[in-house]
C-alpha cells in the first residue's frame, strides 16, 4: 500500500499527508485496492479508526472495498464493529445494503462471527436491531464456538434483541458448551417463562431448568 494512502487513511484526511494525493488515486483507482502485510485495505485502516470522513470519500472512488476481506476475515463492515465504532458501522451497512454488495453483510470473520454476534458482544444494541432488520439471515449464524445471536442476546439481557430473533423463523439457539438459549435464561434469571410457552422445541424439562 502506498505510504501516503496509509497515512491518510490513518489520519481521517487526503490533504494533512499530500494535497494532491487524492487527485492521484482518482486516476489510478487500483491503489485503493492495495493491502498491508495483514491483509487490510485503506477501508479496514480507516474504519479501524473510525474515520467517517475517509470511508466516505475513498468509497466514493470503489465501492468494491466494502466486499474485501483481511487476513482476519473481517469486511470494513466488520472491522468498524469490533473497533467500537458502531455510527461508522451504521454508515457503512447503509452503503453495504445494495444490489452487489449486500453479500458483504453476512460474511463472517475466521472465527465464523457475523455481524450481529460483535454487535451483540460489543454492547451495540441499537446497531445489533438495525443488522437484523436489514439482513434477518443473520439470525441463523453461529460461530466456531457453537454461539448463536440469540444465545448472545440473552448473556447481555438485550430482551428487544431476543425478541427480534426469536420471531425469525430458523434463528439459531445453540450456544457454547452445549448450551442453549434456555440454559442461558436460566443461568442469567430471563425470558424463561416466553421461551417456553413460544417454543416447545427446547424441551422445558426439571432436568433442564435446574441443571
Amino acid at each position: 500500500m502506498d505510504r501516503q494512502l496509509l497515512k491518510a487513511a490513518t489520519r481521517d484526511s487526503f490533504e494533512e499527508s499530500d494535497s494532491t494525493l487524492k487527485e492521484t488515486v482518482s486516476r489510478n483507482r487500483s491503489m485503493v485496492l492495495a493491502r498491508t502485510a495483514e491483509g487490510n485495505t485503506c477501508l479496514h485502516i480507516s474504519s479501524m479508526h473510525g474515520h467517517g470522513g475517509f470511508c466516505d470519500a475513498v468509497l466514493e472512488l470503489d465501492e468494491s472495498l466494502l466486499s474485501l476481506v483481511n487476513s482476519d476475515g473481517e469486511t470494513p463492515l466488520l472491522t468498524a464493529i469490533t473497533s467500537g465504532h458502531a455510527s461508522l458501522a451504521f454508515s457503512l451497512l447503509r452503503r453495504c445494503n445494495k444490489p452487489g454488495l449486500s453479500d458483504s453483510i453476512p460474511r463472517h470473520d475466521n472465527n465464523e462471527c457475523n455481524a450481529l454476534h460483535h454487535a451483540i458482544r460489543g454492547g451495540h444494541k441499537a446497531l445489533a436491531l438495525e443488522l437484523i432488520r436489514t439482513q434477518p439471515a443473520l439470525s441463523q449464524g453461529v460461530n466456531k464456538f457453537n454461539e448463536s445471536p440469540m444465545y448472545l442476546a440473552l448473556t447481555r439481557d438485550y430482551r428487544d434483541v431476543f425478541e427480534e430473533l426469536f420471531a425469525i423463523p430458523g434463528s439459531a439457539h445453540s450456544g457454547s458448551y452445549s448450551y442453549n438459549v434456555l440454559h442461558a435464561a436460566v443461568k442469567y434469571g430471563n425470558l424463561l417463562n416466553p421461551i417456553c410457552k413460544r417454543n416447545k422445541s427446547f424441551g422445558c424439562q426439571e432436568s433442564l431448568i435446574s441443571s
